[in-house]
């Protein structure tokens, strides 16, 4: 009987945390004009991005649950700063989370925008998100401005990227 309910918890948890080949983080951000900001929303796997909290040091947040953490957003806003920056023209801009979606799917929605900047030289951007925890993460950028659009992968060893806009 023990041994029952042992393989279907087994089972029920290998549905919740399958192991994955790859891992991938994925970033559409969109100049607004008319706000002059920068609105980002980065795709994570749920329990991807949970164990690289747990490793920078966050306790255990239990994102999207009944238990999740109180302040959570802030856990992952400042992880999201620590591997994430935009510099327009060298002045860093600061991104501050606006919210997040946590789907039936393990997959997390984090909704970001960063501070006004209003012309747009240049545009530097470095991602290391999760690589620390995971050596093959491969983030991908997109980056619309007015009518350019850019996409950019980061990974182990590329992790800053120049856009120019002049």
């Amino acid at each position: 009987m023990i041994r029952k309910i042992l393989i279907a918890l087994l089972a029920i948890t290998s549905l919740s945390f399958t192991p994955h080949e790859y891992f991938v983080s994925i970033t559409d951000a969109e100049y607004n004009s008319t706000e002059h900001t920068f609105q980002l929303t980065i795709k994570f796997i749920g329990h991807d991005l949970e164990k690289a909290l747990t490793s920078a040091g966050a306790p255990e947040l239990f994102l999207g649950t009944d238990k999740e953490v109180e302040g959570a957003n802030q856990y992952i806003l400042g992880y999201i700063n620590e591997s994430f920056s935009l510099k327009v023209n060298d002045k860093q801009l600061n991104i501050n989370i606006v919210g997040k979606e946590v789907s039936n799917d393990d997959f997390i929605y984090c909704y970001l925008e960063s501070e006004k900047v209003k012309k747009i030289k240049t545009l530097d951007i470095e991602n290391t998100l999760l690589i620390e925890v995971f050596p093959k993460q491969e983030n991908m950028v997109h980056f619309t401005i007015g009518d350019k659009k850019n996409s950019f992968s980061f990974k182990k060893g590329m992790t800053k990227q120049t856009l120019n806009l002049e």
